[in-house]
């Protein structure tokens, strides 16, 4: 939030007037609508319904921007939006984009049931915008204000250092602790155990069974299935800024194979428990790899976020979720 602020050329004037989602709409709508929503995270007085309803709204106004505008390729903010320049305040954006949002889901799926403002205000207020989104927008606010002070700035990209140190803790730790297939480890545990509670959850809902793992996660979950649990069947692996390709060329896994690869086989061999793997990463992101080249059968896709630390910037995008399922609901 603090990159996208100072890049922002948003004026003291227009925080007073309270126009600093209007400001970073009126030149990118999927921006405003991405910050919206990682704005409203660390609210701790927010009933757990609020924000799910806050991610909901910011999820249809993500598929609203890329369907109007081909996923940006048409345009973006006011110049393709002309909507945006009739707005003067954030509260009053907010309000027009919910109104656009549902036009369009009439327009393109008239059966649909057409969301009134009332559902706008169940996010937990009587009158007016929801009590999360309020606070979402006096954060952006005061960050903004704050951001402008170069001692702020510089203790913000400090703090860029602390996943990465962390990252390399719990690399350490688990591979020294994973264990062995008979006497496998507390993470190796604890991973096994959610990927069975889930593959049960899907046999009994008759569903694809489906694992999405950020990070050190997707490290784990590629040992774990590949080694230590190869009897589950995963029919969509989802890895998200993630190392796999890097800790399989330096021979990390317990799966891993020191012949490979060779003059005869150029990859590792596809998991034949996954059946579909998408490996999603950015490119500014120093901590994401591609796996496509190290594994047959993964599928490497580039999502850019946008955020001065990349790597932690994936999940809490709304844009990232479309892109996502679009992606998914496309065939191999």
């Amino acid at each position: 939030m603090a990159d996208v602020l100072a890049h922002a050329s948003v004026s003291p004037d227009q925080v007073e007037a309270e126009q600093v989602l209007v400001s970073i709409a009126r030149g990118s709508l999927q921006q405003a609508i991405d910050l919206l929503a990682l704005a409203g995270e660390g609210d701790d007085e927010a009933e757990p319904r609020a924000l799910t309803e806050l991610v909901a709204f910011c999820a249809r106004a993500g598929a609203y921007w890329a369907y109007q505008t081909a996923e940006g390729s048409l345009g973006d903010g006011a110049e393709f939006f002309a909507w945006l320049r009739a707005v003067d305040e954030d509260e009053e954006f907010l309000d027009r984009l919910h109104e656009e949002v549902a036009d369009w889901e009439q327009r393109t799926n008239p059966t649909s049931v057409r969301r009134t403002p009332a559902s706008w205000e169940s996010f937990g207020v009587a009158d007016g915008l929801p009590g999360r989104t309020v606070r979402a927008v006096y954060r952006l606010r005061a960050l903004n204000v704050a951001g402008r002070t170069r001692p702020v700035a510089a203790g913000l990209r400090r703090w860029g250092a602390r996943p990465a140190a962390r990252l390399m803790g719990d690399v350490m730790g688990y591979f020294a602790e994973r264990g062995t297939v008979a006497t496998p480890g507390s993470i190796v545990r604890l991973i096994s155990a959610s990927l069975d509670e889930a593959a049960r959850d899907a046999a009994e809902r008759d569903e694809p069974l489906v694992v999405l793992a950020h990070s050190m996660g997707g490290n784990i979950v590629y040992d774990v299935l590949s080694h230590f649990r190869p009897d589950v069947r995963v029919d969509l692996l989802v890895t998200v800024g993630t190392q796999v390709g890097l800790f399989e060329e330096l021979k990390l896994f317990a799966s891993s194979n020191a012949t490979l690869p060779n003059q005869h086989q150029s990859k590792v061999p596809a998991l034949p428990n996954v059946g579909r793997w998408l490996n999603v990463l950015d490119r500014s992101d120093p901590l994401a790899f591609a796996a496509g080249p190290v594994f047959e059968g993964a599928e490497d896709l580039v999502f850019r976020t946008g955020a001065w630390w990349a790597h932690g910037a994936y999940l809490t995008s709304s844009d990232f979720h479309a892109r996502l399922a679009g992606r998914v609901r496309t065939p191999v």
